[in-house]
Formats: structure tokens, C-alpha cells, sequence
């Protein structure tokens, strides 16, 4: 039988990480904003000249459709992002990133992006490269391998 160590043990130490870096960066939009982070990711999403439906901010964020209902409920209230009808689809919507949420996100993307410089310096050019790729291989592979 073998013996679990939970220092040892991967999924443990992404948690870590993640708690980490998810701190670090929550800092920073909810003190300024009161921003929950699936309304910041929507926003990111969306850029200052991203229009997108709910279902493409679901993709490329790999949220849930509940989260990103309510982001976009609440950045609505906000009037930080903007709805039009899709002529391409008549069902959805497309959303934009209002003036005032262009505002918001001209402020917040360059101290997150100092957030994410200050995570990495710990590092050297060459081994956040490979993290990345380390990172993305994980990512791109099917998860339903990994049910036992």
C-alpha cells in the first residue's frame, strides 16, 4: 500500500499556489473595487475593446454560466459593461466594457500586471518560460484521464 504524504502531494501544492497567487491578486481589485474575481475575469475578458457573448466569456474563462451570470448582473448594476443585441444570433447578447469599466480595468490591468512581475522575480526569464509551458501542458490535457 502506498502511503500518501500531503507535502508531497501535488494537487496539495497547486493548492497552495493558487491560494497564493489568488491572494496576491484579489488584493488589489477587491480593496480598490469590491470586485469578486469571476467580475474581474469577465472584465479581463472583455477588455478595453472586447465584445463577446456569455457563453464565449465562459470558454475563454473556463468559469461557470452561473458565475459569469452574475458577474455580468453585477457589472450591469455597475454600468461598467454594456449589452447589444447579437444580429448574428438573435438569442444572445454581446458585452462590452463600458467607459466606466474602461476605467476601472485601464486602472487595475497595469497594477495586476506589477502583481503578476513581483509573483515572477523569484524566478529567471528562462524558468518562467518553462513554468508557463510546465503549466500549459498540464492544462491542455483531458481531465477525464485522470479519473480512476
Amino acid at each position: 500500500m502506498s502511503l500518501l504524504v500531503l507535502e508531497d502531494f501535488f494537487p496539495f501544492h497547486t493548492r497552495i499556489f493558487y491560494r497564493q497567487v489568488s491572494s496576491a491578486v484579489t488584493r488589489v481589485y477587491e480593496t480598490r473595487y469590491g470586485l469578486k474575481p469571476y467580475e474581474w475575469r469577465t472584465m479581463v475578458i472583455l477588455g478595453p475593446d472586447g465584445e463577446f457573448t456569455a457563453n464565449e466569456i465562459v470558454t475563454k474563462s473556463s468559469m461557470d454560466k452561473v458565475s459569469v451570470s452574475r458577474a455580468i448582473t453585477a457589472l450591469k448594476a455597475r454600468k461598467w459593461i454594456l449589452s447589444k443585441a447579437n444580429k448574428a444570433d438573435g438569442r444572445s447578447r454581446l458585452l462590452r466594457l463600458s467607459s466606466a469599466g474602461k476605467a476601472v480595468y485601464d486602472d487595475l490591468a497595469p497594477l495586476m500586471l506589477e502583481v503578476e512581475r513581483k509573483l515572477l522575480s523569484v524566478y529567471s526569464e528562462e524558468e518562467v518560460a518553462e513554468l508557463r509551458r510546465l503549466m500549459a501542458k498540464l492544462a491542455n490535457q483531458d481531465s477525464a484521464k485522470f479519473i480512476v
